[in-house]
């Protein structure tokens, strides 16, 4: 098995039902507000997801918001939530639940493991299969200067923030999800964190980002499941 090495995140995160292209303003917004300077080359996002063929399968613990346990790829991830740091007011007028997670990843784990996932019916665990095709921006902090440069998606940072647009389907419902996740979550985050995610939305003037459609993965996944 490989070693892992945990990820501290910072992050609020939105759902939406119904699919990106029924929520225009929002999708126009994403793909086109420029808020931050650019590196050279940079374009715009682009779609790419696990919709048809690897779709993420979270097994989800009753009753409990502050724990994601998923296979992805081949890969069991496991992500805690730490802090709960209540509602957060974004430019005025956007509001998010923002939390603090650890996440650990791991490879090359046994079969027995994957199986988890995939034999609900058998074992009586919780499991929900989510299909998702997403886009993301990725924004590097230099941690000297405090400044800010949106980079290409798959650039590696060390200390930055990703602002996703995602379409998910789960169980033949069709839903969208808006993310901001900033990373390492560090002494010096708290503030970077909000001031990157209010020049992003600071733009956004024809989508509300309300109160009571954010929330984390396992409390949106485990609210379905409960209805």
């Amino acid at each position: 098995m490989a070693q892992t090495i945990p990820l501290a995140s910072h992050e609020v995160r939105w759902f939406f039902e119904g699919k990106v292209q029924q929520h225009a303003s929002l999708q126009r917004w994403f793909e086109t507000t420029a808020p931050l300077p650019k590196r050279p080359g940079v374009g715009p996002p682009v779609w790419q997801g696990r919709l048809a063929d690897q779709p993420d399968v979270y097994l989800l613990v009753p009753g409990s918001a502050d724990m994601g346990i998923k296979w992805r790829e081949g890969e069991l991830q496991i992500k805690g939530r730490v802090a709960s740091l209540g509602t957060q007011v974004f430019c005025g007028r956007h509001q998010g639940a923002v939390e603090r997670w650890i996440k650990w990843s791991y490879a090359n784990l046994p079969a027995a493991y994957q199986r988890l996932f995939v034999a609900e019916k058998e074992s009586g665990l919780v499991t929900a299969t989510v299909r998702k095709m997403r886009a993301l921006r990725k924004v590097r902090l230099d941690p000297l200067t405090g400044t800010a440069e949106e980079v290409e998606a798959q650039t590696f940072v060390d200390r930055g923030l990703g602002c996703e647009l995602t379409e998910l389907d789960v169980a033949g419902q069709v839903y969208c999800s808006l993310a901001f996740e900033a990373f390492p979550n560090d002494a010096a985050m708290d503030a970077a964190f909000t001031a990157t995610v209010e020049a992003f939305v600071a733009g956004l003037s024809a989508f509300d980002l309300t109160a009571a459609s954010s929330q984390s993965y396992p409390a949106f996944l485990g609210g379905l499941l409960a209805a």
